[in-house]
């Protein structure tokens, strides 16, 4: 067996065992209830399950059963699944689709859907718990028009595609995120990424309601929406900001405010969002390196500006401006130590 510092958010075991009823009756606390049957008579199960909340509308999860199990929740009910394996693989069937999953091939099982799933041997998941009223709230913000029928994503994803990939390396910052920082669950920046694995889903994965969000660009809108976009960004360059606030905020579709960025910027609303921020944090490292007895430091500021991933922002600030941000304050005060008089 795994050393247990060795298993995803060891830090958030809810238990381990190798009794059935024990397994079973733990998941259903987190999922819902489900019939859990191992498919061999002879290897002992080895179960155990991990899980941290994000927010408020998603918890991230480690589950393993050891040997080879079949799992049939039925209707999920109020929650989506998305499932990305870890190794081994999946047969997974939602509805009317069919999915065996594995390397690179993720699932993501809508709660209106009949479940059934056949986990082969170590074929363990993270699986993200979804909100269904917060998928259908994101959507509505979204589209800006409101949702009457179930929304049913694709039951496949293949993560390892460029649409996906980002949501993938994603769920594995979240996933080391929540074991090390204790105070990322239920903060500003969690409350943040939530918005995003949502936001990415309902634009990168095909579902129901996909057609909504593509097919109102015929509506181009004008420059003067674009400024709006950009002062309301402005306003707001230290809050947690989505792309479905900002439709909000314009009574607006995500998909004419994307078409009508790219059209007048050049680049996506979110691109646009994400170079606003890293202006500003340049502005606040250089005022703070010609004051050095301020003792400002780079991940605090970052922080403060939405940042997440301290390793993308630093790579991001480094193709925008060229250097590293801690180099922006070392440079600047040395440039402000070598202009001043000698004694």
């Amino acid at each position: 067996m795994l050393s247990p510092h060795r298993y995803p958010l060891a830090s958030h075991a809810l238990f381990h065992t190798r009794d059935v009823d024990q397994a079973r009756e733990a998941v259903a606390r987190v999922f819902c209830p489900h019939v859990l049957n191992p498919c061999g008579a002879r290897q002992a199960l080895d179960a155990r399950h991990h899980s941290a909340p994000v927010f408020r509308d998603i918890s991230l999860n480690y589950v393993q059963y050891g040997p080879a199990v079949e799992i049939e929740p039925g209707d999920l009910g109020s929650f989506y699944l998305l499932q990305i394996p870890l190794r081994g693989s999946a047969e997974v069937a939602c509805g009317g689709q069919q999915v065996v999953a594995g390397q690179g091939m993720a699932t993501l099982p809508s709660p209106t859907e009949y479940l059934r799933m056949r986990w082969a041997d170590d074929s363990p998941p993270l699986i993200l718990r979804i909100s269904q009223g917060a998928v259908v709230r994101q959507m509505e913000q979204l589209a800006q028009a409101p949702v009457h029928r179930p929304l049913v994503f694709g039951l496949g994803l293949a993560m390892d595609t460029p649409a996906l990939a980002p949501l993938a390396g994603f769920v594995r910052y979240l996933a080391e995120t929540l074991e090390v920082d204790s105070g990322f669950a239920g903060s500003a920046l969690a409350q943040q990424a939530e918005a995003y694995l949502l936001s990415m889903l309902l634009l990168q994965a095909p579902h129901s309601h996909s057609e909504v969000l593509r097919g109102d660009s015929r509506r181009p809108l004008l420059p003067r929406a674009v400024r709006r976009a950009q002062d309301f960004m402005l306003a707001n360059v230290t809050r947690p900001l989505t792309l479905a606030d900002l439709c909000e905020h314009l009574h607006v579709s995500a998909r004419s405010l994307q078409q009508a960025f790219v059209d007048h910027t050049g680049e996506s609303p979110m691109v646009y969002w994400r170079n606003l921020r890293l202006d500003k944090v340049r502005e606040v490292l250089r005022k703070a390196a010609s004051q050095p007895s301020t003792g400002v430091a780079v991940t605090q500021v970052a922080a403060d500006h939405g940042f997440l991933h301290m390793g993308h922002f630093a790579a991001q600030y480094q193709r925008r401006f060229g250097e590293r941000p801690v180099e922006t304050l070392k440079t600047r005060a040395a440039v402000m130590q070598g202009s001043s008089p000698r004694a």
